[in-house]
């Protein structure tokens, strides 16, 4: 199919939307009434401030405000609604009536869960919907998750997901991804739902968001083209950040701490003692409809390594205007910008902490711009249109002895989507997307890209407990207006749910990553190897399988179990060629399975956020029977929390087993498995949180990119304030 031809179809799809559009404005709307009321902890009867409440069947729905209060207006009729927030058990008030003209109050009371789960997800069909309800395995960190672990960049913080890892900034779910040096990713990230993917390396850049403004973020494991086509072969991590809130908050951290010794006085390249800190500001407001969220940052450290300091700087702002009760338009602009060395590789295992001297001095500065246009608009309880734009810009630049290699891209895209309730229980889906990016690089070259994208999805229970999820989109995607692909991506799903407690999933679904233009045309030198262009690089794509179940137990015991493969076509990864030059070339066939268990369990009520998590993982390239690169086979990983009256004490543990195969250049270097033990703290005092921590408490050796050695044992102290 030509191009012509899809945007012909975007223009016809735009057009019949538009028109139903016009078609609900235009009729005669029916009475309303109003829905007001409060939400409060059971126990002790105080407000509670974001809970999501919403309408079932409709397309309605609001959070409560600071002192947990909520309106909504509603057509005369009588309605369920439902109340939900993590580490609350959900409450539904069935037989609400609404009356013409009158003001209905209700109250809920929701009483604490012992076992903290994520009651409701929008990212696995970009809709709100129970997480016991999505044929897909997801999970969530929430911003008070975040604050505990006083992560600095939001990777830090995926680690603690099950079957999540992470090597130089590059994210790896389920062993989808191995280490591809910075070019490529097959785990589509977004911020409140926009793509995040800088337009020449096809990379995620973390530090473009700060970890103090986001609310949470879900990550959605299994192939993802279906809703949101390329780069969503392995995952999709959706970052939704905070909303503005009344009464005014204003909220500060203060980070600082420093690095142990190195252990082996053959690794100590300095005698000073190597420290990092960091502030971050933060400012809500709510004036009427408008309301307004500010975070600015700065961050600095000295690093562990020789020629690996960093200062960062970040500003932040989200604004939100409610003109109508049917209409949400929010705007989102965040900035950043790196000054940082460059460690590459050590000089030797000897000084595993040092560069060699011709890199010495070598630097990198960047920054990232984003904006992002979001407008909600409901055209009736069961019709919802959203409207999405953005812009993302990445620049760098290397400030080296032997070379000054920049790179600018910006990524332009818009969406359109429409969510109909044909009924309670049904839901539809469809939407259409453009992607145009736009790179200037000395050494990519200078190239532009498309990607045109129509998709639809069904969701329905033939019976009450049983949901059936349908879906497909249709991709082009065009570099320099000269070479073109396409591609079509269904997927299934089943949701069977015979108890409350208890859901049993499946899904089927077809992928692809269409690669970046760093990926066909990057041209330089790594780790003394020659990187040439492969201009016919072609998409990988991917059928993912996955069988699950989870349950909750009682109130003290939260199991779930995945098992899942995804049968690669043509993965991306490094080639030898001949005159010991390397290049990104499409392997034929290859094949990633495994199985995946987490527990959550509370054994007394104070002992919280217990949890384990195993994943197993078979990565083999089916040419060769060899396992992919950089995919330990066993990864665990454990946590055990204590909290009383305000002290929290934690330990988290983490176990790889030793990576079975390296990138050629590398396969003589010494491998081993990966053993890591974390220690933190804290105490609340109201207005305040005092915090400490100690990674790698073992001061445990290891690497997970060759000859870079991992973080040694560092101290942090954090204070938080909100006022």
């Amino acid at each position: 199919m030509k191009v012509a031809t899809l945007v012909a179809m975007f223009v016809a799809l735009t057009a019949v939307l538009s028109f139903h559009t016009s078609e609900a404005t235009d009729e005669e709307k029916p009475l309303e009434g109003k829905l007001t009321g409060r939400v409060v902890d059971a126990a002790t009867e105080e407000p509670l401030p974001g809970v999501g409440v919403v309408v079932v069947g409709t397309v309605l729905g609001t959070l409560t405000d600071l002192d947990g209060r909520f309106l909504l207006s509603l057509p005369a009729g009588t309605y369920t609604v439902e109340a939900s927030m993590i580490g609350y058990k959900r409450a539904v008030r069935k037989g609400v009536v609404i009356a013409p003209g009158k003001v209905t109050r209700i109250q809920f009371e929701l009483e604490e869960a012992v076992i903290r789960v994520q009651p409701v997800v929008v990212t696995a069909s970009k809709r709100r919907q129970l997480i016991q309800e999505s044929p897909v395995s997801i999970d969530v960190i929430t911003s008070s998750e975040l604050g505990r672990e006083d992560v600095v960049t939001l990777d830090q913080a995926l680690e603690r997901v099950s079957g999540i890892d992470t090597k130089g900034g590059e994210v790896d779910v389920r062993g989808t991804t191995g280490y591809s040096q910075g070019a490529g990713s097959r785990v589509l990230f977004l911020i409140d739902g926009s793509p995040a993917i800088a337009g020449d390396t096809g990379t995620i850049k973390w530090d473009a968001i700060p970890p103090t403004v986001v609310d949470r973020v879900e990550v959605i494991k299994g192939a993802g083209s279906a809703l949101y086509g390329s780069n969503a072969l392995g995952g999709v991590i959706n970052v939704i950040t905070k909303k503005p809130g009344t009464p005014p908050e204003t909220g500060i951290r203060l980070s600082s701490g420093f690095y142990s010794k190195p252990y082996y006085p053959e690794w100590r390249w300095t005698k000073k003692v190597l420290d990092f800190n960091g502030i971050e500001l933060l400012h809500s407001r709510k004036l009427g409809g408008l309301g307004l969220l500010v975070s600015v940052g700065r961050r600095f450290s000295d690093g562990y390594r020789q020629n690996d300091d960093y200062i960062r700087h970040n500003l932040f702002g989200k604004f939100t205007y409610n003109p109508s009760p049917e209409i949400d338009v929010e705007l989102l602009s965040s900035w950043a910008e790196e000054d940082h060395g460059q460690f590459l590789l050590w000089k030797s295992q000897a000084e595993a902490l040092k560069v060699s001297e011709k890199e010495l001095g070598n630097r990198v500065y960047s920054n990232k711009l984003s904006i992002n246009l979001s407008v909600r608009r409901l055209a009736s309880p069961r019709r919802a249109d959203t409207y999405k734009s953005y812009y993302y810009r990445t620049y760098w630049k290397n400030w080296f002895r032997d070379n000054r290699d920049y790179s600018r891209a910006q990524r332009t895209g818009g969406e359109l989507r429409t969510e109909l309730l044909i009924s309670e229980g049904h839901s539809l889906g469809l939407g259409i997307e453009g992607i145009y990016n736009r790179v200037n690089s000395e050494m990519f070259g200078d190239h532009r890209t498309l990607d045109l994208g129509l998709y639809v999805q069904d969701e329905f229970r033939p019976f009450p407990r049983l949901t059936v999820t349908l879906g497909t989109r249709y991709d082009h995607h065009t570099v320099d207006e000269t070479s073109g692909e396409a591609q079509l991506s269904p997927k299934t799903g089943l949701v069977w749910r015979p108890s409350d407690s208890v859901s049993l999933r499946t899904s089927l679904g077809r992928g692809f990553r269409a690669p970046s233009v760093a990926e066909m045309f990057v041209n330089t030198v790594v780790a003394g190897r020659k990187v040439i262009p492969n201009p016919k690089l072609r998409a990988e794509r991917a059928w993912s399988y996955e069988i699950g179940a989870n349950m909750m137990v009682g109130d003290r015991l939260w199991v779930d179990l995945a098992v899942f493969q995804n049968d690669f076509r043509r993965m991306i990864e490094p080639e030898a060629v001949l005159g010991g030059l390397f290049r990104l070339a499409n392997l034929v066939k290859s094949r990633v399975r495994g199985t995946e268990l987490t527990l959550k369990i509370n054994l007394l009520r104070n002992l919280a956020a217990t949890s384990f998590s195993y994943t197993y993982i078979d990565a083999v390239d089916l040419r060769l029977d060899e396992p992919l690169p950089y995919r330990p086979r066993h990864r665990l990983r454990a946590t055990a929390s204590l909290n009383h009256r305000g002290v929290r004490l934690g330990v988290d543990f983490k176990y790889h087993s030793r990576v079975e195969k390296v990138h050629e250049m590398f396969s003589a270097d010494q491998r081993v498995a990966v053993y890591v033990v974390d220690l933190k703290g804290s105490l609340d005092l109201k207005e305040f949180t005092i915090s400490a921590k100690v990674d790698n408490l073992l001061q445990y050796h290891y690497v997970e990119i060759p000859r870079r050695l991992e973080p040694i044992r560092s101290y942090t102290l954090t204070v938080a304030a909100n006022f």
